[in-house]
C-alpha cells in the first residue's frame, strides 16, 4: 500500500504512516499533481522512501524490497548535438575513404607507367645483346679472321696421355 503526500501541504499523513497509524488499506493511493515524497509500506513491517519522478529509492529501516515508485524517463536516443556530431565523423570518414580511392588509383597508374617502362627497356637490352652476342659469337670471328687473311688451323691436335 502506497501513500503519497505533497511537500507544501501539512505533513500529519506522513506522520501516521511512518508511525503505522491510520494507514490506509490494501489498494489504496494518494495522488497529487505536484510532486511530493510516495511512502509505501510493505507486508514484512519495513517501509521505502523516495522521491516522486526520480525513479530512486532510499530504505528507512534497511529493506530494499519495495514496490518501484516511478517510471523513469526515457532518454532521447539521438540529442541534436549527437547527430550533428555523427553526421560530421561519417563525413570525415566518408572524405578519408575517397581520398584513399583517388591515391590508389594514381598509384596504380604510375606502376603501369613503369611497367610499360621496364617492359621497354628490357626489349633494348635483349636486341642490344643479342647483337653483341652475334658480333662476338664464333661464326662472326671465324668470317673476320678469313677477311683479315688468316687460315684456319683445322682441326686440334691429337690428344697426348700421359702415363702414370
Amino acid at each position: 500500500m502506497m501513500i503519497q503526500t505533497p511537500t507544501s501541504s501539512s505533513t500529519s499523513k506522513l506522520h501516521r504512516a511512518i508511525s503505522g497509524a491510520a494507514v490506509p488499506g490494501p489498494g489504496v493511493r494518494s495522488h497529487s499533481a505536484r510532486g511530493g515524497t510516495v511512502i509505501s509500506r510493505h507486508s514484512n513491517g519495513g517501509s521505502t522512501e523516495g522521491t516522486k519522478g526520480t525513479g530512486r529509492k532510499a530504505s528507512m529501516n534497511g529493506n530494499s524490497n519495495g514496490s518501484r515508485t516511478s517510471k523513469p524517463k526515457k532518454q532521447k536516443l539521438w540529442s541534436p548535438w549527437k547527430l550533428i556530431l555523427f553526421s560530421i565523423m561519417i563525413g570525415i570518414a566518408g572524405s578519408l575513404y575517397l581520398t584513399h580511392v583517388f591515391q590508389t588509383q594514381n598509384t596504380l597508374q604510375e606502376v603501369q607507367e613503369l611497367r610499360r617502362d621496364y617492359e621497354r627497356a628490357h626489349r633494348i637490352h635483349t636486341d642490344v645483346r643479342r647483337n653483341y652476342d652475334r658480333m662476338t659469337g664464333p661464326a662472326e670471328v671465324y668470317r673476320r679472321a678469313e677477311s683479315l687473311g688468316m687460315v684456319s688451323g683445322g682441326a686440334m691436335d691429337p690428344v697426348i696421355l700421359v702415363p702414370k
